[in-house]
């Protein structure tokens, strides 16, 4: 259980993450990019921030 709040937490972590870049983004820059790039960003940094935990090893 607790390794699925841990998955729910990454995943809400890097929900945030990119609205917040997206937020401030230029208007012009926001309406150029596609949604399928800024919906592809959430998986890569979730993968990103679960790569880097296990990066780490056991302690």
């Amino acid at each position: 259980m607790d390794r699925l709040f841990r998955a729910a937490g990454r995943c809400a972590l890097a929900f945030l993450l990119v609205l917040g870049v997206v937020a401030l983004l230029p208007r012009a820059l926001r309406e150029a990019v596609p949604d399928a790039v800024i919906g592809a960003a959430v998986p890569v940094l979730v993968w990103a921030l679960g790569a880097r935990r296990t990066a780490g090893g056991s302690r």
